[in-house]
């Protein structure tokens, strides 16, 4: 299958998803309060690069202003690092928040479903922030393949992303989103609670674990170790080594 064919039957807009992440201020305020639990996310994903042995490079696929990445990779034996995301306002704040890691960066305006096999190298560790449920079932499965390939032997990829319990419809995780949104999300007004619900609810598509897993094994890849769920049962933190 061509990546092409993929794309043009991709159920999400790659346009609305720009708009809205370049609506950067409102995202950084709903990281800010920690409404997506990022700072959990940090803990975990920093104890588990502790385990890590020597250097390593770094690809980070929706990179967005790249604070969290740089966060967790700085002062670490890091080699590189690439981001990719599709707001150019974004890598503005990232050239900022990369300049410190005191390695190549190497920051690409773009879509990373597009991008990925075009890259000259391969990674020890990929990385997507809440970025891989923006994609259809159908461009999930093809990505995976294209992951794949761009991991080092021995390497991982690491996906924090919305989660279906397992049996949950879409429509039903929507639904307990978007009411967990307008109830608890104080520090936003009521319009911009609006805007996120509705970015969330026309944009996103997420998967159960053992979907994911099933498309990680047929691309090559372990089934996931689960590093983190949130206690709404939200998100995840999934460690997918090559197999």
């Amino acid at each position: 299958m061509e990546i092409q064919e993929v794309v043009s039957e991709s159920e999400r807009d790659a346009a609305a998803v720009r708009d809205f992440f370049n609506g950067w201020t409102l995202y950084r305020r709903i990281v800010d309060n920690d409404y997506l639990y990022h700072r959990s996310v940090g803990d975990v994903f920093s104890r588990w690069l502790d385990r890590m042995d020597g250097s390593f490079s770094f690809l980070d696929l929706g990179c967005g202003d790249a604070e969290f990445s740089s966060g967790i990779l700085r002062g670490r034996a890091l080699r590189s690092y690439t981001g990719i995301d599709l707001s150019p306002v974004a890598l503005e704040l990232a050239h900022q928040n990369t300049a410190s890691l005191g390695v190549p960066c190497n920051l690409i305006v773009g879509d990373f479903l597009l991008s990925l096999s075009v890259l000259p190298e391969e990674y020890d560790l990929i990385y997507i922030g809440l970025s891989l449920h923006h994609l259809s079932r159908q461009e999930k499965e093809f990505f995976f393949g294209e992951l794949r390939r761009k991991v080092s032997p021995g390497g991982s990829l690491l996906i924090f992303d919305p989660v279906l319990t397992p049996g949950e419809a879409r429509a039903s995780y929507l639904g307990r989103w978007s009411d967990h949104a307008q109830w608890s999300w104080n520090a936003l007004t009521m319009e911009e609670v609006a805007g996120a619900v509705q970015h969330v609810t026309t944009s996103d598509f997420p998967e159960e674990l053992s979907t994911l897993n099933r498309m990680a094994v047929a691309a090559g890849f372990h089934s996931a170790e689960v590093l983190f769920m949130d206690r709404t049962d939200f998100y995840a933190l999934m460690a997918f080594q090559a197999a």
